[in-house]
């Protein structure tokens, strides 16, 4: 039913592009088969097969996500839903009264500002128009060279990966008009332009989602030996100081170098 993801996961070379966590463990199979609510059949399947699946990156995200386990939502109208993944710009439902066993189900999508509306006739109609339409996203050029795969990190790369390394940070407070600050020390023997570090927290209103992101903060002005503190805007807009933690983000590889504004000059 999925074998054209899998032939597109054998060509593409960037390991990060499509991150799926593989079939599904004996828990994650005993959780499917006694879930509390029938699910539908190709659902099912992506799920045993693949598990959480995060699929197309671009940019700081993915395109498509599907969650191997579906978390209980409601409408506008307060009828049922079951969560089961999202898209860029859009939350992916099941209704819950529609589900019957060992049958297809309708899904529903949800967008800022729009009542929640049915967009496909099953699971898999559902992924193959999310596939395509992702697709659509990426030039041919694009295309061949996330199948190609990124280039090895060049010397100078792979000093920056290491001077990161030896940025030591901490949030230190809030200023005035909720920025939060960091106190930062260079300890590495380079001046980086800018540190980052991920953002999460709890985005209002609550059907939005939780928030996971990326904050970008400047310290070109630090050198190396010296500690300053610096200020930064860290969706302020969306949510308080208070729901933000601040997270140290894993080493970048050559396919993240988009993402780690350390490497802009």
């Amino acid at each position: 039913m999925f074998e054209w993801l899998d032939e597109e996961m054998n060509r593409i070379k960037t390991r990060k592009f499509h991150l799926v966590d593989g079939p599904a463990s004996d828990e994650l199979r005993r959780a499917v088969e006694s879930c509390d609510f029938p699910l539908p059949p190709s659902y099912r399947e992506f799920v045993l097969r693949y598990g959480n699946a995060k699929l197309y990156h671009r940019s700081s995200n993915w395109l498509v996500q599907v969650f191997a386990g579906p978390r209980e939502a409601e409408s506008d109208q307060l009828e049922p839903l079951i969560h089961f993944g999202r898209t860029e710009t859009s939350l992916a439902y099941f209704k819950e009264s529609l589900l019957v066993e060992g049958k297809e189900a309708p899904v529903f999508e949800w967008r800022h500002g729009q009542r929640v509306q049915q967009t496909a006739d099953s699971f898999e109609d559902w992924l193959q128009t999310k596939r395509d339409l992702a697709r659509k996203r990426y030039k041919k050029k694009e295309w061949e060279a996330i199948e190609k795969g990124p280039p090895p990190f060049t010397d100078h790369e792979r000093s920056i990966v290491e001077a990161r390394k030896q940025l030591r940070w901490r949030v230190v407070g809030v200023a005035p008009n909720e920025d939060l600050r960091f106190e930062i020390q260079n300890e590495s023997t380079m001046i980086l332009p800018y540190l980052s570090v991920g953002i999460r927290g709890k985005l209002r209103p609550p059907k939005t989602g939780p928030l996971n992101g990326t904050a970008y903060l400047p310290v070109m002005s630090i050198r190396p030996g010296e500690t300053k503190v610096v200020e930064f805007d860290c969706y302020k807009k969306f949510i308080t100081p208070e729901e933000t933690e601040v997270i140290a983000l894993p080493d970048p590889e050559p396919e993240d170098r988009d993402q780690y504004w350390e490497f802009k000059t």
